[in-house]
């Protein structure tokens, strides 16, 4: 099935993505995620831990003449990362099968990075970003715990990125139930985004 994104604005639908049992950065999250990006068409992106590729094929869409690499390792997320890619006719997107640390080094230049999820990869991750971002390249982080925030926001200021910025991202949606909508909180999100020094 063809799912064409018509529009402009980021944060398809969820329910536009075949998601398994493998994580998704959720619609609303994605949008500030990619928002915090600040993409060009011609950018050169990784994703890092892609899981479905949510955030790769939004990317990949913008990237007119760009490309995108998205690099998973989880067996379920890579089909599924696949299955996703092919329904949205992305050509400029490459799947990498690997750890991060094996797979960023396939990679010599970027424009901007997204992590989220670094399999415990984070400082090297960080690390290897500084070194082959480009002028002004952004790197986006995602995190889910209070400890993964604590590391990624040290870690960013430790090692001399500028612009460091944290959004606790909250989203309620409403859920019916009979005549009545009830806000259903979703987790919390913690979107950290900064730029080379």
């Amino acid at each position: 099935m063809n799912k064409r994104w018509e529009y402009s604005g980021f944060g398809i639908p969820d329910d536009f993505f075949v998601r398994g049992k493998a994580p998704m950065t959720k619609e609303e999250v994605r949008a500030v995620v990619l928002s915090k990006l600040r993409l060009k068409e011609d950018h050169i992106f990784v994703d890092v831990g892609a899981g479905t590729g949510s955030v790769s094929i939004e990317a990949a869409l913008k990237l007119s003449r760009g490309k995108v690499y998205a690099i998973e390792y989880k067996e379920e997320a890579l089909s599924l990362l696949e299955v996703n890619a092919k329904a949205f006719g992305v050509e400029n997107l490459e799947v990498l099968k690997g750890r991060a640390e094996e797979e960023l080094k396939k990679i010599k230049g970027f424009d901007r990075i997204f992590v989220g999820g670094s399999g415990g990869e984070i400082h090297w991750i960080l690390d290897y970003a500084l070194e082959h971002l480009s002028k002004e390249g952004r790197i986006v982080i995602t995190a889910v715990t209070l400890e993964t925030l604590t590391e990624g926001f040290k870690a960013l200021k430790k090692k001399e990125y500028k612009d460091v910025e944290v959004v606790s991202v909250g989203v309620s949606k409403g859920r019916s139930t009979g005549n009545y909508t009830l806000m259903e909180a979703q987790n919390n999100i913690y979107v950290l985004s900064a730029t080379k020094n």
